[in-house]
């Protein structure tokens, strides 16, 4: 009953909050089966997880209850594994099942929007604009409808701010210690939380600091928040995650050789090194964030999470948080700067990375910026409501809002799944030949995979819902490669390569790319063959 009160008595607010969790529920269900057209290897990483936990208290490695995921040597984060476990134990081990937990948390988001918006600007009119325009977000949408840890992240980081603020208005223990466990969920959720701990941490020292106020409570918030960054940074050092470093984007070859040939052609190494050019490309990286092309017009350059003309928000959003910056100045909101802040410190990780434009490491950014536009528009809609043709205005640009909806959303779950490129960048396939393995399992001593698809490994363990115990006993990964993973190359009768002597052997099946089956003697008009979206994906060959 505590908890009601922090919504609002007025039937409108509760139909519009309803309203906003019905379509936030229907944008994350609504042809699910078609867009994403696949099923990742990510995805089914988290999944399998939790399913071995689930049934032997231990990950795919056999490590007991884990603070981080081995899984391809990347060492993900093990919340949205261990948050799935009730998920899989109800659904299955299935598609469904993985992604269910980010189906429960889309329902929960503009709630918890809506919460932090009214404790920001205590003004619940402007708590339902920003649910009703995260409900309907393409940005959040499109992690939503995958088992991505991106969102979690992102509901989380919003839960700690919205129990930050709580307790700079009333300091108490209880409002400091929900914080400090939803912002520990949120470390534990997604690598790019790190940014949001040291910055909630930084802004609270200063805050404190410049009232020179030494209450108990404060102190308690403090050394309860060190404790809990502290029990987090042990799991780094004890786990030491290299997929983290590999990311950063000094660490590439082309970096290196962009320095050399700039000292080359006759520059100062003053002026050129690791330091200056790293601080450009990150200060290069971090603007693009902000631009309209990454986030109303393209959105992630991995097709995976974006593609040209699918932007994570509209045009009309974008320009109003322009319109609620001013707003924020011009009325001298209390927490404008912790906003500043936010929207600063949101796409850091990302900017830090040389993977390109990435909607999944920037995704609060999504967050900040609609409730800084909500902001906007509810300011727009009170200070201009008297002018001429206003209420003709506010019509113009409801239409537009609209009309940019619908043809993101139309492109993503109508074209977005039939293009050639997204079909690769999804790893397509695995479900067709997970289902072919099924009915051939006993018929072939060897099945010979390619590794050119992702992480093989990991789709036969999920589509065949290979038994954790005995997946442990013969779990066995590479070193990490350049970009950090490793590879299982064998397990049961599966080995995870298409070497020519396979096209020797007797009671085999080699499924390659077809590139595998050049200058290789076989008839090839009796290749079986996986077909997604008209693209071919892989050759089998069976004898």
């Amino acid at each position: 009953m505590k908890m009601m009160r922090y919504f609002s008595t007025k039937p409108l607010v509760h139909i519009l909050l309803v309203v906003s969790v019905c379509l936030s529920f229907f944008f994350v269900t609504y042809k699910s089966n078609v867009s994403p057209p696949c099923f990742n290897s990510d995805e089914a990483a988290f999944a399998y997880n939790a399913y071995s936990i689930l049934q032997t208290g231990a990950d795919e490695y056999g490590n007991v209850l884990p603070l981080r995921l081995k899984s391809f040597g990347d060492y993900k984060m093990p919340l949205y594994s261990y948050l799935s476990i009730p998920f899989i134990a109800t659904l299955g081990l299935n598609e469904l099942g993985a992604r269910a937990l980010n189906i429960f948390v889309a329902s929960l988001f503009p709630l918890v929007i809506y919460l932090t918006v009214k404790e920001l600007f205590e003004k619940e009119e402007i708590g339902v604009v920003a649910a009703l325009l995260i409900s309907v977000s393409l940005g959040k949408g499109i992690m939503e409808r995958q088992a991505h840890e991106g969102i979690l992240a992102a509901f989380l980081i919003t839960l700690s701010t919205f129990f930050f603020i709580r307790f700079f208005k009333k300091e108490t223990y209880l409002n400091a210690a929900f914080f400090v466990i939803s912002l520990l969920l949120a470390l534990f959720s997604y690598q790019s939380s790190r940014i949001f701990a040291a910055f909630f941490f930084i802004y609270a020292l200063v805050y404190f600091f410049i009232q020179r106020k030494a209450g108990a409570a404060r102190k308690f918030f403090i050394i309860f928040l060190i404790i809990g960054i502290g029990l987090f940074a042990i799991t780094d050092i004890v786990y030491k995650p290299a997929r983290v470093q590999n990311l950063f984007l000094t660490n590439t070859a082309g970096f290196t050789l962009r320095i050399n040939e700039l000292i080359g052609e006759g520059g100062s190494r003053i002026a050129y090194n690791k330091l200056s050019e790293g601080i450009k490309e990150f200060v290069g990286n971090e603007l693009m964030y902000y631009s309209p092309q990454f986030l109303a017009i393209d959105g992630d350059s991995n097709y995976r999470f974006g593609f040209p003309g699918m932007g994570p928000m509209t045009i009309v959003e974008y320009i109003f948080i322009f319109i609620g910056f001013y707003f924020l100045f011009r009325n001298k909101d209390r927490w404008r700067y912790l906003l500043l802040g936010l929207l600063i410190v949101s796409p850091i990780t990302a900017a830090l990375s040389w993977n390109g434009l990435s909607l999944t490491r920037a995704i609060f950014l999504i967050v900040v910026t609609l409730i800084i536009a909500s902001y906007g528009l509810y300011y727009f809609t009170t200070q201009f409501r008297k002018i001429k043709y206003f209420y003709y205005i506010i019509a113009g640009l409801v239409f537009i809002e609209a009309v940019c909806l619908f043809y993101s959303w139309d492109f993503y779950l109508n074209h977005y799944p039939k293009r050639a490129i997204v079909t690769q960048a999804w790893e397509c396939g695995y479900s067709q030949l997970g289902d072919y393995i099924k009915q051939n399992y006993n018929k072939f001593d060897t099945f010979y995979i390619t590794q050119k698809n992702g992480e093989p490994y990991i789709f036969i363990l999920f589509y065949l819902k290979y038994p954790p115990q005995l997946y442990q006993k013969q779990a066995s990964l590479s070193g990490p490669d350049q970009f950090g993973f490793g590879q299982v190359e064998k397990f049961d009768k599966f080995n995870f390569s298409v070497p020519s002597s396979a096209f020797q052997q007797k009671h085999v099946a080699i499924i390659g790319y077809p590139d595998d089956f050049n200058n290789v003697p076989i008839d090839k008009t009796k290749l079986k063959k996986i077909v997604v979206n008209n693209l071919p994906i892989f050759w089998i060959y069976e004898k």
